[in-house]
Parts: C-alpha cells; structure tokens; sequence
C-alpha cells in the first residue's frame, strides 16, 4: 500500500499538489482495511512524502524546507542515504498536530506576557514538572531560563559566566561539534576534557579550569554514561572549586534498556547548570530550549539574555507549554524512542552477525562502530559506504587520539530510508571487517 503511493508519486501519476483519496474511498477501491490505509498514510506523512491539512485533506507535498538534504559525490548522480549523527528521524516532526496547538492558542489564549530575559512563566512552570518527573532534576519555574536552543543558551550563559569572573573552561575530547565556540566567543580559554568508556575523567581537569562542559546521560560520540563514582568526583570538583558544571542533556530522553538515568543537576542544583532543548525530540529548526539555573546565576544570566537578545519568540513557547500540559509530548517522545530503539537493535545485531563489539549504552541517535584501520575514503570525517554517508569518530577529536570508527546516526534517515541505509552499511562493513 505505502509503495504503491509512493511510486506513484515518483512516477508522476500523483503530481506535488495533488489530493490524495480519502482514507475510506481508497480502502474501498484497494480493498484494504482502513487501517492499513492510515497507517500507509502516516508513514508516508512522517517521510515528506504527503502532508495533511486541517480540513482539506491528504496532498503530495514537496521537499520539506527544513529537511536533510541528500549528499551527492563529485559525480555521482544518485543521492545517498544519509547516516549522519545527531539528527532526529527526518520527516518526523509532528507538523499538523503542533499546527493544531498553535491555531487553538491564537484562537482561545490570552495575549501573553512574556519576561523577555527569562522567557514564558507557563512553559517554565511546566518545563519544572517535567523535568523532575523525567530527570529527576531539582528546579522549580524560578530556575528556568527559557533559550534559544542549545546553542543560544550556552551562548548566552559563557557571556554571563565570563562576568562574572570564570577564564577556563574545560570540554571533552571528543564531543559534540562546534561546542568550543560560544566559549571562545566569550572570551574564555578552552581546554581539552579527555574522555574514556566511563565518560569524561574528573581527574584530569585542567587545574585552571573554572566550567566543565560534560554529556555525562550518554556521551557524544564514543556512546558511554559517567559512571556513578565520577558523577560524585566531578561535583565534587565543583564544590572544592567553586566552579560549575554544564550538564549538556542533548539526548537524555532515549535511553531503551532501562529509564534515563538521573540529571547530574540533581547531585548539586547550586553548581550543576542542566542545559537542554527540543533539537533531538523534535526539529532543531525550533530553536527551542531551557537553562535550569543554580540560584546565584538566574539573575545574571537572565539579564545577559535579555540584553543579547531581547528575548525569544513567544509562540513555540506557548505551544510547547500546550504540548507538556496535554501529554502530546510525551506520546511524541515515546513513539520516538520505540523506533529508535528498533533501529539500535537492528545496528546491534548486524554488528553481532559480523562479530564486532557495539560499545556504550543503548541509547541515543547514533551508535560507534568500531574498524580495524581508519577508512580511506573519509574526507574531512565524513565517509561514503556505498551509496550512504556517515562519519568517522575522528572528526569529533580536536587533540586526542581515538580509535578508528564510525558515528552512525541511525536515527536520521526516514522510515522508508532506514532498511535501505542499513542494508549499504552492512555490505560496506562485511567488505572492510575481516572475517573473525
């Protein structure tokens, strides 16, 4: 049923902008049940292939502005398949049903009043709630700085931070991408974190550092947690320094064996700053995020954010606030986590057929898949296997050594892009893994 409408949109015969039959009519013509018909729907909505009006209908869409775009070889005219980390499923934001909210809002909720430096009191007070019942963090409505995205909040807290006397900040080795910048922007001194299986090693802060910026839920890229002896060595490296911690929560939410562990915020609320957003459960287009603050830097780093920025757009707030009141959130989350747990598993038991350990824990939107020598097609960390594309663990290692893997994001792809993807990476791998 999904294939035969998507052939027949690649075929012509449904050109962009045609309405799509109704669910009904094509059950009947088809002779499916209904079911099969929505749930063909679904799909094919969450892949950009249709898109949904509120009463109007089912229509072919085009590509989405917003979604990852193909990645072409010097010459080669098919597009690949993109196994890129840290990006949610593509064609998996839930645009009509955030569209709902956001019409019901205009049309029923009083204009807002927004604190322009701490962002809306609504969110805020539901952001609190749900965190503590999903992290276990240690805030209330008072503590939270609303931000625009990751990115924006550090951006804003180095600022802040750099006021206020700090000059050294330390980071991992590897991390995430770019994650140096808004530091250096600031004009802090950045130094390396070294990071091993057991996540970023307390003991070898560098004695100057006054901010640590860690991953401790499942650390970017090798894929481990913080293990519980140095969650309680780095907060107490705070507590004797006098300095803060940055608990980067990018993808804290997936975890599929088990309930996410606890925030590091929870540990010390007065010297753990938790930093979050929406980038990894829903688009990162939104711009969308949360400081949970310790007491003393609220007022600062709400002042900083006011003065850099004015404040940010009221209205995803005010959505997102529906979202978390309602449950839509957690339902969106928890479909989310069920399909990337099954394309874990998938990763997981291609690497057991060939014989290959998959380290860290089951958790997140990539998984490391360890090689014997580093890919000789890698340029600049990014790797072509076969018609797809991914990258290698060195591109995520500004001064260490690590060894040679990928960084597959096996949750990027869409639903119909997925087997596909898997299928060219485990014959790239049966190529370039000896036999064990």
């Amino acid at each position: 049923m999904e294939e035969a409408i998507r052939r027949a949109v690649e075929l012509g015969t449904l050109p962009t902008g045609a309405r799509v039959p109704g669910a009904r009519d094509l059950a009947a013509d088809l002779g499916v049940s209904r079911g099969t018909v929505v749930s063909a729907v679904d799909d094919l909505v969450a892949d950009g292939v249709l898109v949904t009006r509120a009463r109007s209908g089912t229509f072919v869409a085009r590509a989405p502005s917003g979604a990852v775009r193909p990645v072409h070889a010097a010459g080669d005219t098919e597009p690949r398949l993109d196994l890129r980390p840290g990006r949610p499923e593509t064609g998996s934001f839930p645009a009509r049903r955030w569209a709902a909210s956001m019409r019901r809002i205009l049309t029923t909720a009083p204009a807002p009043r927004p604190d322009p430096g701490r962002g809306d009191a609504g969110l805020r007070a539901e952001l609190a709630a749900h965190l503590e019942r999903v992290r276990g963090v240690r805030t209330d409505a008072d503590r939270i700085v609303v931000c625009a995205g990751y990115r924006g909040g550090v951006s804003v807290l180095a600022v802040a931070l750099r006021a206020l006397g700090a000059r050294t900040v330390a980071i991992e080795d590897p991390g995430l991408p770019g994650v140096d910048v808004p530091w250096r922007a600031a004009g802090m001194r950045v130094v390396a974190l070294p990071v091993d299986a057991d996540g970023a090693d307390p003991d070898r802060i560098d004695p100057a550092a006054d901010v640590v910026v860690v991953t401790p839920a499942h650390q970017f890229p090798l894929g481990g947690a913080l293990s519980p002896d140095r969650r309680g060595r780095l907060v107490a490296w705070a507590r004797r320094r006098g300095g803060f911690v940055v608990e980067d929560d990018y993808d804290g939410t997936f975890r599929f064996d088990r309930r996410s562990v606890a925030a590091l915020q929870r540990s010390d609320p007065e010297r753990v700053v938790l930093v979050g957003s929406v980038s990894k459960t829903l688009d990162p287009g939104l711009r969308l995020g949360w400081m949970v603050l310790p007491d003393a830097l609220v007022g600062p780093v709400a002042r900083t954010g006011e003065a850099l920025t004015g404040g940010h757009a009221v209205l995803d707030q005010l959505v997102l606030a529906d979202w978390l009141r309602s449950g839509e959130y957690d339902r969106h989350v928890r479909r989310q986590r069920r399909e990337y747990a099954r394309r874990r598993r998938a990763v997981e038991g291609l690497l057991d057929e060939l014989g290959v350990p998959a380290p860290g824990i089951p958790a997140g939107l990539q998984a490391l898949v360890p090689l014997p020598t580093d890919p000789e097609s890698a340029e600049d960390g990014v790797v072509a296997i076969g018609r797809a594309v991914t990258h290698t663990v060195q591109r995520y290692a500004r001064g260490v050594a690590v060894e040679p893997a990928l960084v597959v994001g096996f949750a990027t792809p869409s639903r119909s892009a997925f087997g596909p993807a898997l299928a060219e990476l485990a014959g790239w791998l049966r190529r370039t893994v000896p036999d064990r």
